[in-house]
């Protein structure tokens, strides 16, 4: 019989197929030539019983097929397992467990390789590593888990278990449609909590942070609890003087409000005034800061002399030559002594060269403050008539062009022209000129002052005199420009 070439062909595709295919077989699932290719390496498990794993069973890693399980060989107290497992996996070696587990409770038995930690040292550096048994695992045995089964149901009492099937059969007679209504809304709600499952997940989570957070901050939320216990018990207290006040609000409340309506004409420029005030205070930082410090010592010291004995003590101290003289800076000037009393002419191109940390000549002009450590008071941006008057001045307005009437007259090189008065039945009169900023006159001699529009007012002559009556001076402030 002669077979076609076709035939041929197909016969031997047919058998090229099978030969590639039983070879990947034999190579990848039996483990045949392993060895020969290096894709494979030898670890060792000590076991007291085998557990029920045999050989060719598979190995896992964090539950992954690693490898096979190899010859197994009998001890002298146990018995040694081979694990032959791939190359490419890193499994650590320190602290590494062995487990035979069930993969069901009729299922085969495996081994499971379970790390203590990440890192090297691993199983496939250096020799092959021996699992001791204290880290290994093994499953229940079937005639123990039987045993255990048949002691549990010999000790249960058949007279008893058969009261309790005919109390639950009384229980459940009748309620089939109940149980039934029962087992669909269950249903409904295990696939609502399988719907929101994502937003359940990251409550959870975010309930991880929360009591974190809670816990870190309990001692600081356990005092926030007890002052708050303190706080409400004292408002309970003091509730009737609490009430007392709050009927009382509205009365202060209305006082307040007319005070400041009063107020309302003099404050601003009362106000304003203290911008002044402040400017000199500003300027006077570095001997108010003396004063505040050497003010309690002066005090102190003048309980020492006046100690309340009906006498008192006192003591004369010379500081001659402390702090001495400045001799550097006038090694050229020839010295002058007290007898000559002739006419000399001063040398201005001499001076103390002693720096400023100097103990010599502390008062000498070398130490007068900088204007940048004590400025001078000066007037505020785009005030021309003093403090309390509007930029521009009282009145002043724009020419057509929009300057200023001030800063027009700067502009041509001229100073601002002042006003004219005449006094006249006690009546100021003043006459301004054109595009002129106007401006009240005060005398303080006599404490009157007249306001732009002529009129006269009456002002004390000096807030802080003993004619106000002393400590009700300070009322004058607010209430002198009031007065007429």
């Amino acid at each position: 019989m002669i077979l076609k070439r076709g035939i041929i062909l197909q016969l031997l595709a047919f058998a090229v197929i099978t030969v590639v295919g039983v070879t990947i077989v034999l190579v990848n699932y039996i483990g045949v030539g392993r060895d020969l290719l290096g894709r494979e390496y030898v670890t060792y498990v000590d076991l007291t019983d085998s557990g029920g794993v045999f050989t060719n069973a598979e190995v896992t890693y964090r539950g992954v097929p690693v490898g096979r399980v190899g010859p197994i060989e009998l001890t002298d107290d146990g018995i040694r397992v081979k694990l032959e497992l791939e190359r490419g996996e890193r499994i650590p070696r320190d602290g590494t467990k062995a487990v035979v587990a069930n993969r069901s409770a009729v299922g085969e038995q495996y081994v499971d390789l379970v790390p203590a930690k990440k890192g090297g040292p691993y199983l496939d550096e250096g020799d092959p590593y021996t699992i001791p048994r204290e880290r290994t695992t093994l499953p229940v045995s079937t005639a123990e888990l039987l045993q255990n089964v048949d002691s549990l149901v010999g000790s249960v009492n058949t007279q008893d278990l058969g009261i309790i099937v005919d109390e639950l059969n009384k229980a459940f007679s009748g309620s089939a449609e109940d149980l039934q209504s029962i087992l669909d809304d269950t249903d409904r709600i295990l696939q609502t909590m399988d719907q929101s499952y994502p937003d359940t997940k990251r409550l959870l989570d975010n309930s991880v942070t929360v009591l974190g957070t809670q816990r870190e901050q309990g001692a600081n939320i356990r005092g926030f609890a007890r002052n708050l216990n303190e706080l409400t018990t004292s408002l309970r207290d003091d509730d009737p003087a609490l009430r007392r006040t709050v009927d009382a609000v509205p009365g202060a409340v209305d006082e307040t409000h007319k005070a400041i309506n009063q107020l309302a004409p003099t404050l601003p420029v009362f106000l304003a005034n203290l911008t002044t005030t402040g400017q000199v205070i500003s300027s006077r930082k570095a001997g108010l800061r003396s004063l505040f410090i050497l003010y309690p010592v002066t005090v102190a010291g003048a309980q020492t002399v006046t100690p309340g004995d009906g006498t008192q003590h006192l003591g004369l101290a010379l500081n001659i030559d402390s702090p001495p003289p400045c001799t550097e800076g006038y090694e050229k000037v020839e010295r002058r002594w007290p007898q000559e009393t002739s006419k000399k002419k001063p040398r201005l191109d001499t001076g103390c060269k002693a720096p400023k940390d100097s103990d010599t000549a502390v008062r000498g002009p070398r130490n007068i403050p900088s204007d940048a450590i004590a400025p001078y008071p000066q007037v505020p941006p785009g005030a021309t008539a003093g403090a309390g008057f509007p930029d521009g001045g009282a009145t002043a307005k724009d020419d057509e062009d929009g300057a200023e009437p001030e800063a027009k007259a700067k502009g041509n090189g001229q100073a601002p022209v002042a006003p004219t008065a005449q006094l006249t039945n006690d009546r100021l009169y003043l006459s301004y000129p054109a595009n002129s900023v106007e401006f009240a006159g005060y005398d303080p001699t006599t404490g009157a002052v007249y306001g732009p529009d002529g009129k006269r007012y009456a002002m004390p002559r000096s807030a802080g005199t003993r004619e106000l009556g002393e400590e009700n001076s300070w009322k004058w402030l607010l209430l002198g420009p009031l007065s007429q």
